[in-house]
């Protein structure tokens, strides 16, 4: 196995600015975990388990429409715009915009008024007749939001492909996520029904879009100076064909991840009932933390990857891999071994009876270990051009999941889901490993991230097994999380040089000269 040194000087500027755009990608990520696990915690605490279950499942659907009308087109930018601006293409910036636009726009107001118009027909299905009534509501409510989200969805990719990360961070994970739990919380004091509630979730999408929307103006008009003004740009249909064959099966590919994310909500609600799928879904939350802390370190490093290889350069490709890849797992190994070893504590948050979720939390967090470890390597997949490759590893993992789940969910109820969405994330995750080794000769492995992942059981293993046997109390468990936490800063610290973190220096430099620059 080769191994790039993550830390070799002459792949230092790449990894400062791998850790510029992920630190903020990650603070943006927590705000939108706390956000979203308190929009959880606010329905399953405030409303009758099949109403928080008829919601889950009812967004889960809207979800997933939103994959399929955006085209794929939020990862198609990601890849397409750096590369335009990293070979001096700057004014084909805006022509890219409109020949991803104009389709997704079409698409996702015809999918909103489909969704509108058989809503009736499709809540029995998903959540049953005793709360088709409600379902339908939600989901008409819902409908009428999706072309918004589906354009909010598109200009957020725009922006990150343009090379900043802020939008995303300021406009997503903080206003919008922070605006639907506020809006949740509302509909709850004021005692608003099924439709307030689905509409206090989506309606968050529609300031978000407008704000988005000028900030990437400005983004555009700057990559545009007047010195470039006289270039001629590529013809209309060229750039079609370009994006739309890059773009055309991470289409495809974007609803099969939706799928992988959100079928087994809407599943759950239909082999078992909607109150079951209240429970997966407060389960799932707490897996979906680390998830949201990978994914912003992949929305930060996709648009980096790139530009290094549209540049042809292949090592600093893998460096960036690499140092993403321990630094996920430097985050998250300890966030999955405290989830797993405490999962009933952690369950008491979503109120009495959420307990008996827990063993989905310890299979799903167990699971995400090795997902972590993986990297994000279906973005190297992606942004190496590969996105045939993505499609079908992420089809594969889709058929097997819902298949199992059709097996497993009448037999074992939501840890049959649980087990299904374990297999399906080892599956997604295997597969690109061993492609991106063999086509690119790249690879996440290192001896430094096996160190994390030594140091992370060390700390958090043990007291974690404490957890499952003893179920302490919150008090002890907090005393025992404490004890880990201590030992990992420490270790995590003396080890600071082998895993790179002198990068995240230049980060802090920024800050400071930014606030020295700040009149007083």
């Amino acid at each position: 196995m080769t191994v790039v040194d993550a830390t070799a000087p002459g792949h230092h500027g790449q990894l400062e600015k791998l850790a510029r755009r992920g630190t903020a990608s990650v603070l943006g990520a927590a705000c939108s975990a706390v956000f979203g696990v308190l929009v959880v915690v606010i329905v399953t605490n405030g409303f009758d388990p099949t109403v928080a279950g008829t919601l889950f499942a009812a967004t889960s659907v809207f979800l997933i429409l939103e994959a399929v009308a955006v085209l794929g087109t939020d990862t198609g930018l990601v890849k397409w715009l750096p590369t335009l601006l990293a070979t001096g293409r700057g004014v084909d910036v805006r022509r890219t915009l409109v020949v991803a636009t104009v389709p997704v726009l079409l698409t996702s107001v015809a999918t909103g008024v489909v969704l509108h118009l058989v809503a009736g027909t499709l809540a029995p299905v998903i959540v049953g007749d005793d709360a088709a009534a409600t379902g339908q509501a939600m989901l008409r409510a819902l409908a009428v939001v999706l072309p918004v989200a589906t354009l909010h969805a598109l200009l957020l990719a725009a922006t990150r492909g343009m090379g900043t990360m802020r939008p995303t961070v300021v406009v997503e994970n903080v206003g919008r996520f922070g605006l639907q739990a506020l809006a949740v919380l509302a509909v709850l004091l004021l005692d608003g029904g099924s439709t307030a509630l689905a509409l206090a979730w989506g309606l968050p999408y529609l300031p978000g879009l407008v704000v988005t929307a000028v900030w990437l103006h400005r983004l555009v008009r700057r990559a545009s100076p007047p010195a470039t003004a006289g270039a001629v740009p590529e013809a209309w249909s060229t750039l079609a064909r370009a994006f739309w064959a890059y773009t055309a099966p991470r289409a495809l590919a974007r609803v099969v991840q939706a799928g992988l994310k959100r079928s087994d909500v809407v599943m759950v609600a239909a082999l078992a009932s909607p109150a079951a799928a209240a429970l997966y879904t407060a389960a799932t939350r707490f897996v979906v933390l680390g998830q949201l802390f990978v994914q912003a370190v992949q929305q930060a490093l996709s648009p980096q990857l790139s530009s290094l290889f549209a540049k042809r350069e292949t090592r600093a490709a893998d460096s960036v891999f690499q140092a993403a890849t321990q630094w996920s797992m430097l985050a998250a190994w300890p966030l999955y071994l405290v989830m797993a070893g405490f999962a009933p504590t952690l369950m008491l948050v979503f109120g009495e009876g959420y307990d008996v979720a827990s063993d989905v939390v310890v299979i799903l967090s167990l699971t995400m270990l090795l997902a972590t470890a993986c990297g994000p390597v279906d973005s190297v997949l992606l942004m190496s051009g590969r996105s045939w490759l993505s499609l079908a590893n992420n089809a594969g993992a889709l058929a097997l999941n819902v298949g199992l789940n059709l097996a497993l969910i009448p037999l074992l109820g939501i840890r049959g889901a649980a087990i299904s969405w374990s297999v399906a994330i080892v599956v997604r995750n295997l597969l690109p490993l061993v492609q991106v080794r063999r086509q690119l000769g790249m690879s996440p492995l290192t001896r430094s991230s096996l160190l994390v992942a030594l140091t992370a059981v060390a700390c958090f293993g043990v007291i974690g097994v404490v957890g499952l046997v003893l179920d302490p109390s919150t008090v002890v468990a907090c005393a025992l999380i404490g004890l880990g936490v201590a030992a990992y800063g420490a270790s995590t610290w003396s080890l600071r040089d082998r895993l790179g973190l002198a990068a995240f220096r230049s980060t802090l430099r920024t800050r400071q000269s930014r606030t020295a620059a700040v009149p007083r």
